[in-house]
Order: structure tokens, then C-alpha cells, then sequence
């Protein structure tokens, strides 16, 4: 996933419906859309600020901390990670 331009990603995200977001998320995860759907209004996160989340984990220069800092000051960025996590645990 590093070679992906997060920002660009982001500036799309902004102009896209949901289901197109949801796909292109999907796409790029080994999520399904019901699954991105879900996350998304469990979280209660954008489009955008859920593209922000996902730049911030993939961000291999950024310290554990770092990240953590960078997503608590995203909306809904924690809710959006917790919902990830519960399906995954």
C-alpha cells in the first residue's frame, strides 16, 4: 500500500458518492463494501477523515505514538479504528 497517493486519494474521496468510496476502500483492503458501509456509520467518519486514518497507519516514518496523536486529533479517527478492530479481534 505504500505506493498509493493517500492525498490525491483523499481529494477524490471528498467528490465521491459513498458506494463509490466504499468500493474504492474495498479495493484497496480485504474488506467487502457491507463491511466499509458498516464501519463508516458505526464510526460516524468521513469519507475524507477515513482516508486520513488509513494515511496515518500506513505512515512508515511515524513512531506507534506519533499515529496514535495524529488520528485522536481526526474526527471520529478513534471510533473509526475501534470499529475496525472489533472485527478483526
Amino acid at each position: 500500500m505504500s505506493g498509493i497517493d493517500w492525498d490525491n486519494l483523499a481529494n477524490q474521496a471528498a467528490a465521491q458518492t459513498d458506494a463509490e468510496f466504499q468500493t474504492t476502500i474495498a479495493s484497496l483492503t480485504r474488506m467487502n463494501i457491507t463491511e466499509i458501509d458498516q464501519f463508516i456509520k458505526e464510526s460516524q467518519i468521513t469519507n475524507a477523515n477515513a482516508i486520513k486514518v488509513l494515511k496515518e497507519i500506513n505512515d512508515a516514518a511515524a513512531s506507534n505514538t506519533a499515529k496514535a496523536d495524529a488520528i485522536a486529533n481526526i474526527d471520529n479517527g478513534v471510533k473509526f479504528l475501534v470499529s475496525m478492530a472489533n472485527k478483526i479481534v
